[in-house]
């Protein structure tokens, strides 16, 4: 989210509904919570004011006699009691108000959306995940304890300026003109600047974090191309801008610090001097002095930099009501007319079974795109009992109608009815509880396989527990789910769905969602393509389960498929084109025809020399379909030890993090120690302060001799005025040459971390530890953290103990006996800054992170949606989240309620050690051991100091985060992978000793992923191809197809045997030369931010030009549309090629491949994920690009290489069947029954 600028922060907070967000505090109780948080706010502001004047009187009388010294310190006792009380009162009443707000916005924002229509979700696009953890942390910050901060400074302010006034008017006004005017000029204009160069700098920062997370999304395409020094360079460029206007922000806010420092110091000068004035001119009373001159100047900048705070506290507030207007227009808004909330509508008779289902002249065009006509005039009928399957070219409307059965949409004009009756006339819940949907992608909700299954019953509420085991155990031997089911580690206990459902194949998963949809007997079942990403083998077991499913008496089966195999069987079969039905009947009948069906079948066709059905049986019948899900406990015995032996696990010392950190900032030494230089300046800053203070007020309680009171305070007021100056170039020094730095070391590390990234071996990415989205945290975060070691925490550290021993070397100089007795209390005062900010920063911690739970059920509600609607689960997703946020919330208010007694005592104990200091110095100075001067010197060079070292306090958090983000960071750095050592090795060049042919051997290949030690992929696999040829291998999943091209590329090195290009071993040759001569186009077309022309250019490290790309365009019949686009060539393909359709982007991809003319051309599944037009237009590219070269491909569409030179099939690791198309069907084995599963005729 953007951050505010200072004065629009001012308007944001009361111009929006800023306000409103507190409106879920609706019991009395709530009401008096906040009424009572608002009033001991406003009360907390006065007891410093209170405690000012005290000290007025205390330092005035100096020292005083025991009675009158023992009455002040009860009386600043009983203050700072009574503010210990009041800041726990309004911290816990705030916090509590926050966690009530977010809860109750969390709910109804949760209510609302999950019962809004798809068009809300496609035309307005919330993200309600975000809204429900971003947003919602924003509001809570903005609500709770930041209001009370924010009031208690307001009540301070017109409290301090009011005792000021009433104390000495004259004074008051010279010091608010001098103060406010400046204070809120540098607040505004630096709020200002520095929210423009950090939003540029977050934006840049932004783009070329695209880059990075593109390239390591798509890891094996750079390695496989040779596309990292590209790719890094571009991260590089992007990074310029960010640096850039980063070292602006640096500059800014140093420039900031400076000038409020100078503001602070040269205010002391001035009202010092005219406090001299006064008092020679009998401005005071006689029983006032230095007393009350240092009341005025405290309360006064104090309260002055008050106004400082505003603008953060404004900022969180404008940022509240921003987050605000998002939540709130989710919960505003008006409720859908498809409202799954509403009881209104006809519910029909519980046992209507055989649902007749009319669709007559409908025309639709989604809401995201209504100019765009889906369905055009359409007149369909779905007979109750029958089979009726819908087919045809993507973007033809098939899946559209799915949609409307289950009244997603509501159509532009025409009647859906069921049984007679208009689908909106219908009961919505009631409706949608008689249909079942089984999607092409299928969605498991995290839970066990059983929590699952039975979400298809959540509609029928009236069953028995023993009921529902039986209904679903049934239901999954119906889905053909219950055998591999009983065979994961837990059984139907096993946690899939979300990241568990890794552990199941796409088969599986499918027939797992058919058990859910049919569990329920519904009247209706869509199916939506089930099996278009399966392979021949899981389709095949997902066919055998909807065969049972669609069989049930009475039941109106829907699937809608571009796999023509799966739908031979159908009743009624219908062809669609452009949102028009094109032809209807059974597969004989539009066969027969020789129209649009006939056309789809021979694109799809095999040639089949028919293999006997009870062969097919028995292969199917053959397939293994358990799962290998290896224990936790083993599995987390082979991560550790693979980390053990393969990883870098050194502990880094501090020393030695700092060490590495200033070795990488090695070209900016000079500003580093520019930087430095300013950390001791501003270090010794408070110890010429104290020497200042101490002889001002000394001075002004001496009034015997007026003239040297003049004299002397005009010297010291001096001294003060160029303290101010010193103060402002040395912090100003400081923050630009540190914010350089910090900027510069971003950029180095940053790159850095990427190269290394993208160099490790595929391998080390399987871990989780390794994700993309764990190592762009580490490059967009990490390195930012820390930068904080060469910059912020270095200077910081600097100063501190520059003031620390300045501090406490003139305490003792100057009185020692004062000084080791006050030095006592300093550790206090610095636990105390270390209490306070740990107890704020857990708060802050706490805020982000005890709902992510709760927020990740919500996110896979909401992103799942479709089929949370279609199994009427929306419920049931409330319930749990209510059910989610509950602990998590009462763990949150007694965490309130009893760190806030620790936040109270933090600010409280400050004014106890003051009152022991004033004690003990008296003493001291009644009896003669030292003077006032010596005193008023010896407490500020002890306290101020220790207060300013509570600045490091202020940084453990940070410090932390750096010195663990220091540690991730070197160890990737000094990660080495084992396949790419960053050079050619001893082998040398291909091109220079022997004759490129193409030949490549695999010679007894036995391989094993390490993330998976427990399953052999290949098991003595040995094939060869010729020079020239087309190969093409195939297989039931976990064949090891992908893992033998993976292999060829040196993605992996094999366990034992040999992989051979020529004649020689590819361990022998220098990685990045071997894959120069190979190219890979893999399933998903992966893309990069970026031009047509870069990504393509990306496929080859040589010189080339734009003809060259131009060239490899047209062979892959994909130049003409590039030339159509905007900007032809340098058209954006969009983040991952989101500009481009899946065909389009294939057939770049192979442009990509081309460009650098490969020996070897590997396609890994290229059209797999394709519709049949796309598909053809893909084939034709590959039909001409390879020709004159060795093609390998990977398939288990086998329409797509019956015309290979040689098909190997390969089944558990080996080859177990090759030879032509013609021979293998000949043999009628393995691969004959895998072509009649997907035959045609």
């Amino acid at each position: 989210m953007k951050s505010a600028k200072f004065p629009e922060a001012i308007s944001k907070v009361f111009q929006t509904q800023y306000f409103n967000l507190y409106r879920p505090l609706e019991t009395w109780y709530d009401k008096g919570l906040l009424f009572s948080a608002i009033i001991l706010s406003l009360a907390a502001g006065v007891p410093l004011p209170i405690i000012g004047v005290i000290f007025g009187k205390i330092i005035n009388d100096f020292p005083p006699d025991e009675n009158a010294l023992e009455t002040r310190l009860l009386q600043l006792i009983g203050v700072a009691t009574a503010y210990f009380f009041i800041t726990w009162g309004w911290a816990t009443c705030w916090g509590m108000v926050g966690e009530k707000v977010a809860r109750g916005l969390r709910e109804r924002v949760l209510q609302k959306a999950i019962g809004m229509d798809m068009t809300y979700f496609e035309v307005e696009g919330a993200d309600i995940a975000h809204r429900l953890t971003a947003d919602t942390q924003t509001i809570q910050l903005g609500v709770s304890e930041k209001c009370g901060l924010f009031l208690q400074s307001i009540a301070y302010f017109i409290a301090a300026f009011t005792t000021g006034f009433s104390l000495n008017a004259r004074l008051t006004g010279i010091l608010f003109v001098a103060v406010i005017p400046p204070m809120a000029i540098v607040v505004i204009y630096g709020t200002t600047m520095l929210s423009k160069y950090a939003q540029r700098a977050q934006n840049e920062s932004a783009k070329a974090s695209s880059i990075a997370e593109g390239a390591i999304g798509a890891v094996q395409v750079v390695q496989a191309f040779g596309a990292l020094d590209r790719l890094a360079e571009e991260h590089l460029k992007f990074m310029g801008p960010a640096v850039s206007n980063g070292i602006w922000k640096g500059v800014c806010g140093a420039l900031m610090l400076g000038t409020v420092y100078f503001v602070a110091y040269a205010a002391n000068s001035l009202a010092f001097y005219e406090g001299s004035r006064i008092i020679t001119s009998g401005g005071f009373d006689a029983a006032q002095g230095a007393g009350m001159v240092y009341t005025v100047v405290f309360l006064i900048l104090d309260a002055s930099f008050v106004i400082g705070q505003f603008g953060p506290f404004l900022q969180t507030f404008a940022l509240a009501a921003a987050a605000g207007e998002n939540v709130l227009a989710i919960i505003d808004h008006p409720d859908p007319i498809i409202n799954i909330h509403s009881k209104d509508g006809i519910i029909l008779p519980v046992d209507n079974h055989g649902m007749d289902i009319q669709l007559k002249n409908v025309s639709f065009a989604y809401p995201a795109r209504p100019a765009a006509r889906v369905l055009n005039n359409i007149t369909l009928n779905f007979k109750a009992g029958t089979l009726t399957a819908i087919v045809g070219p993507s973007g033809s409307g098939k899946s559209t109608i799915a949609s409307l059965l289950l009244r997603f949409y509501d159509l532009n004009s025409g009647s859906i009815t069921i049984s007679g009756h208009d689908v909106r006339s219908l009961n919505l819940k009631d409706y949608r509880s008689r249909l079942a949907l089984v999607d092409q992608e299928p969605v498991l909700f995290a839970g066990t396989v059983m929590d699952n299954i039975r979400h298809g019953l959540l509609q029928k509420p009236n069953i028995v527990e023993e009921e529902i085991l039986r209904r679903c155990y049934e239901a999954a031997r119906d889905a053909n789910a219950y055998d591999f089911i009983m065979r994961l580690p837990q059984g139907f206990d096993t946690k899939v769905g979300g990241a568990g459902a890794t552990q199941l194949s796409g088969g599986q998963r499918q027939r797992i969602a058919i058990a859910r949809a049919i569990v329920g007997d519904p009247a209706v079942l869509i199916l939506d393509e089930p099996t278009s990403a399966l392979d021949a083998t899981g389709e095949a077991l997902v066919l055998e389960a909807l065969e049972r499913a669609t069989s049930a008496a009475g039941r109106t089966t829907i699937m809608i498929a571009h796999r023509l195999a799966t739908v031979k069987a159908a009743d009624t079969i219908t062809v669609m084109a452009e949102g028009q039905v094109m032809e209807q009947g059974n597969h004989e009948e539009l066969m027969a025809r020789n129209g649009a069906y006939y056309e789809l079948v021979e694109a799809q066709k095999l040639l089949s020399l028919g293999p006997s059905r009870s062969s097919l049986e028995t292969k199917v019948g053959e397939v293994d379909t358990s799962v290998s899900v290896p224990k936790l406990e083993l599995l987390q015995d082979f991560v550790a030890e693979t980390q053990s032996l393969n990883e870098v696990n050194i502990g880094y010392s501090v020393g030695s993090l700092i060490r590495r950190t200033l070795e990488i900032s090695k070209p900016d030494r000079w500003l580093i120690s520019l930087g430095l230089f300013g950390c001791i300046v501003t270090g010794g800053i408070i110890t010429g302060e104290s020497i200042i203070f101490g002889n001002l007020i000394s001075t002004l309680n001496d009034r015997s001799d007026k003239q040297k009171l003049k004299s002397r305070t005009s010297f010291f007021s001096l001294m003060f005025f160029v303290l101010s100056l010193i103060a402002f170039m040395a912090y100003t020094t400081s923050g630009s040459a540190f914010g350089i730095v910090s900027e510069r070391l971003i950029r180095r590390i940053r790159d850095k971390s990427l190269r290394t990234i993208l160099r490790q071996d595929i391998s080390w990415f399987e871990s989780p530890e390794h994700s993309p989205a764990h190592l762009m945290s580490m490059i967009s975060m990490d390195t930012g953290h820390l930068s904080g070691l060469s910059g912020v925490i270095l200077g910081t550290i600097f100063t501190v103990l520059v003031s620390m021993a300045g501090g406490i070397t003139l305490a003792h100089i100057v009185a020692w006996k004062v000084a080791v007795v006050i030095l006592a209390a300093v550790p206090i005062m610095i636990a105390s800054g270390f209490l306070r900010i740990r107890i704020l920063s857990e708060l802050e911690q706490r805020h982000e992170t005890a709902y992510l739970g709760a927020a990740r059920l919500a996110k896979e509600a909401c992103d799942g949606i479709r089929t949370v609607a279609a199994l009427g689960k929306e419920y049931n997703v409330i319930d749990q989240y209510r059910e989610a946020i509950e602990k998590p919330y009462r763990d949150s208010l007694k965490f309130i309620i009893i760190g806030n007694v620790w936040l109270a005592l933090s600010l409280a104990i400050t004014y106890f050690v003051y009152a022991f200091a004033y004690w003990w110095g008296a003493k001291q100075v009644r009896v003669g051991f030292c003077s006032p001067l010596d005193f008023f010197i010896v407490l500020p060079a002890l306290l101020f100091s220790a207060q300013a070292s509570g600045q490091i306090c202020s940084l453990a958090p940070e410090f932390t985060r750096a010195k663990t983000a220091a540690s991730n960071v070197f160890k990737l750095h000094d990660q080495k992978p084992t396949i790419d050592r960053g050079g050619d090795g001893n082998y040398s060049p291909v091109h220079a000793h022997t004759e490129i042919q193409g030949k490549v051997e695999f010679r007894d290949v036995r391989f094993t992923y390490k993330s998976r030690p427990n399953n052999p992929v290949l098991q003595g696999l040995s094939l060869t191809v010729q020079p020239g040829q087309f190969v093409a291998l195939v297989g039931p999943s976990g064949a090891g197809k992908s893992s033998a091209i993976g292999l060829l590329e040196r993605f992996y090195d094999v366990d034992s045997g040999a992989v051979l290009v020529d004649g020689s071993n590819i361990r022998d040759m220098g990685v990045r030369d071997h894959r120069r001569r190979i190219s890979l186009v893999s399933q998903e077309a992966c893309l990069f931010p970026g031009s047509v022309a870069f990504n393509i250019g990306l496929g080859t490290s040589r010189d080339f030009t734009h003809e060259d790309i131009t060239q490899v365009c047209k062979m892959c019949g994909i130049h003409d549309f590039i030339m159509s686009l905007p900007e032809g060539y340098e058209t954006s393909c969009g983040t991952n090629g989101s500009q481009l359709s899946g065909g389009q982007k294939q057939r770049v991809a192979l442009a990509r491949a081309l460009i650098r003319d490969p020996e070897i051309l590997l396609l890994d599944e290229a059209t797999s994920a394709l519709d049949s037009h796309s598909e053809n237009l893909v084939k034709k590219a590959i039909q001409a690009a390879s020709r004159g070269r060795t093609c390998i491909a990977v398939a288990h569409r086998l329409a797509s290489i019956q015309h290979a030179d040689l098909i190997y099939v390969l089944d558990d690791g080996r080859v177990v069947e090759y030879g032509t198309h013609t021979e293998l069907l000949a043999m009628d084995g393995v691969y004959a029954s895998m072509s009649w599963q997907q035959t045609l005729t």
